[in-house]
């Protein structure tokens, strides 16, 4: 019998602004109840030492070895302090639980599901025209974590995907389909999620012609927030445009608009990943510093001011999330409900923008050569007026949202359920996804997750650790063929 199971998920976005953890109850019948919520601060230095060895891996095609050896630190060091901030940030959610009452006084999560970091992904959309091997490295080692928590830990969950075909993310489309089993019952449905991460991800769960049950579909929108938090790190030394404050006074510009959308996310094939055809998935190291967009090139023959920079930057990560939506298959009922999730969407002036262009308000700037796509996408929307508000509105916590998704990959895990399907990431089959790290001190079947395993007889295969060069990463690193 399958458990209900009190599972903290816990995420680090390509952001490295924070470690977002939220503990949840989710239960076989589909039930989904959040209980804590905690965002625990990420050192900067840390971070910088990450994006340091991203630009290793980029220029190491993602070879460990030969990145680290360009690299004045060690990854060893990189990754105990990478795993100490994530267990005090599980750590303390554990006790701001506790000390709300949301959970019993002595009451410790059943199992934790844990991303990773992710440092370098080259998925098969992009290698296979190359004839290059895909991969992705995701930093963590799950081991580490479960002997800091005494909890059992799920993790690498992309590399199953990647093994399998798939384009290894994203995965929040799996989750967000669990999600519309509750919207439906609301009346919200076909539905769409949007979270504004670093990188943006859509889900569609919709009807789709000769199928009985909801059809889930999904891909990386591409750069989010991205340039907005660029732009506001190197020119004014902040994370991200507060409340949208630096680019509300900012214009639009038709012009640097066109290079952001022509030039700013071009794959290792040196294809625009933003008209690229799903299933893809995207990674920042394609993002490119154009100096146009930095105030180092001019734009129409002048060096645009900062807050016009700004304003363009967050009106693009709007308008390609509505572009996207292009790619809703034609044999789907196209969504009116637009469920909005992940930090970028605090932003007033992005919300706005994108409620503008689903809304047809006046004055949104539609380049001409996408006029025609934009009136399609609208037509589908007939004379229906869309609901565009955050997942709060439809009974989603939208702070827990990317840690929640691997809560509940990891509930998955346990549950020998799929959490990755070929509508979402082109995977060969419905995938199981993961591994789980049992404490080092401590018998697995001591856990009810453990006892679960053992039960349905998959709790060796399960603690494999087949496939792991090195246990710092996941499995389908560069080279694991």
């Amino acid at each position: 019998m399958k458990p209900t199971l009190l599972t903290m998920g816990v995420m680090t976005g390509n952001s490295l602004d924070a470690v977002d953890t939220v503990i949840t109850t989710l239960s076989p019948d589909g039930g989904i109840h959040d209980v804590q919520h905690y965002a625990g601060a990420f050192p900067h230095d840390l971070a910088n030492d990450i994006r340091s060895f991203r630009e290793a891996l980029k220029a190491a095609d993602g070879d460990i070895e030969r990145a680290e050896k360009t690299l004045p630190f060690s990854l060893s060091d990189i990754h105990t302090r990478y795993i100490k901030v994530v267990g005090e940030a599980c750590l303390a959610t554990i006790v701001s639980a506790r000390t709300a009452r949301t959970i019993d006084r002595d009451a410790t999560p059943d199992l934790v599901g844990f991303h990773g970091q992710t440092c370098a992904h080259l998925p098969p959309s992009i290698a296979r025209k190359n004839n290059l091997a895909p991969y992705t490295v995701q930093l963590g080692d799950g081991q580490a974590l479960a002997n800091i928590l005494d909890i059992p830990v799920a993790y690498d969950f992309r590399s199953d995907d990647i093994m399998n075909g798939g384009e290894g993310a994203p995965f929040a489309p799996m989750h967000h389909l669990h999600l519309a089993r509750h919207t439906k019952a609301q009346g919200a449905f076909p539905i769409a999620f949007i979270n504004g991460g670093n990188t943006g991800n859509i889900s569609i769960i919709t009807n789709q012609i000769g199928k009985k049950d909801p059809s889930v579909f999904g891909w990386d929108t591409g750069p989010f927030n991205h340039f907005p938090d660029l732009l506001a790190r190197r020119e004014a030394g902040i994370s991200h445009d507060i409340n949208g404050e630096i680019g509300l006074p900012g214009t639009v510009n038709e012009s640097l608009l066109r290079l952001l959308f022509e030039r700013s996310a071009i794959t290792s094939d040196g294809a625009n990943f933003i008209t690229q055809t799903p299933p893809r998935s995207s990674d920042p190291q394609w993002y490119r510093e154009m100096p146009e967009l930095m105030g180092t090139a001019p734009v129409d023959g002048a060096v645009l001011p900062f807050a016009d920079r700004m304003r363009t930057a967050e009106y693009f990560s709007a308008y390609i999330a509505m572009h996207s939506l292009s790619f809703i298959p034609s044999d789907c009922e196209f969504p009116s409900y637009f469920g909005l999730c992940g930090g970028g969407w605090k932003n007033p002036v992005v919300t706005n923008h994108f409620r503008s262009l689903m809304r047809q308000s006046p004055g949104q700037l539609i380049l001409k050569e996408h006029e025609r796509l934009y009136a399609g996408i609208l037509a589908r929307l007939g004379k229906r007026k869309p609901t565009v508000e955050s997942t709060s509105a439809f009974g989603f916590d939208p702070n827990s949202m990317e840690a929640r998704i691997f809560a509940d990959a990891a509930a998955r895990l346990v549950w020998n359920e799929p959490f990755s399907q070929p509508s979402v990431t082109g995977v060969s089959k419905p995938t199981i996804c993961g591994r789980i790290r049992f404490p080092s001190n401590n018998d697995p079947k001591n856990f009810l997750v453990g006892r679960a395993l053992a039960d349905t007889g998959t709790l060796v295969d399960i603690q494999s650790t087949k496939g792991f060069r090195d246990a710092r990463f996941s499995r389908a690193i560069s080279g694991w063929r």
